[in-house]
């Protein structure tokens, strides 16, 4: 029986995402079997950075439709998601985020180091088959769009599924 694991990223901060996915890749090579889950701000990471002035795309109701109530969608969405762009460049820090001079730093210290960066880390992830499944709830709560991400193939699914994950999974961890 192949091992299997589990990683619930609820944090949208660079520096617990790039953990969430140095530990993901690091068991994926181990030959584990990884799912990361991405619940509320955990998906920015996962976001195609959009222009401030970006237009937002009609939802296609024949794909979104199968995860997300259109017919619920408001007004609201469209101001959250223009306050919460995203974009693995763009993540704060959890601390010292000093008003974006933090992320730069970590990221040119990591760089020094020859550390990955986190989007080479989510590719390097999405190469070692570990599969990627945002929280049907928040998808339809924000307006999200699988569409709009860096990843091609993401799954939407409940908590029902993230429960039946965990309970076959040999390591769970919640970042």
């Amino acid at each position: 029986m192949a091992k299997k694991g589990t990683i619930m990223v609820v944090s949208g901060e660079l520096d617990r995402v790039h953990t969430a996915f140095l530990i993901a890749t690091g068991f994926a090579a181990l030959g584990v079997e990884m799912k990361m889950w991405f619940v509320l701000w955990g998906h920015n990471c996962l976001k195609k950075r959009r222009g401030l002035f970006a237009r937002r795309r009609k939802p296609v109701p024949d794909r979104e439709g199968t995860y997300r109530n259109l017919d619920t969608d408001n007004l609201l969405q469209p101001m959250v998601e223009l306050i919460n762009r995203g974009g693995a460049d763009h993540l704060p820090l959890s601390r010292l985020n000093l008003m974006g001079l933090g992320p730069a730093l970590f990221r040119k210290m990591m760089k020094k180091k020859n550390i990955p960066t986190l989007k080479e880390l989510i590719a390097d992830a999405d190469e070692l088959g570990v599969k990627f499944i945002l929280c049907q709830i928040c998808i339809d709560a924000l307006g999200l769009s699988v569409d709009d991400l860096i990843v091609p193939h993401v799954e939407v699914q409940g908590v029902a599924a993230y429960m039946k994950d965990t309970m076959e999974a040999h390591v769970n961890l919640f970042i």
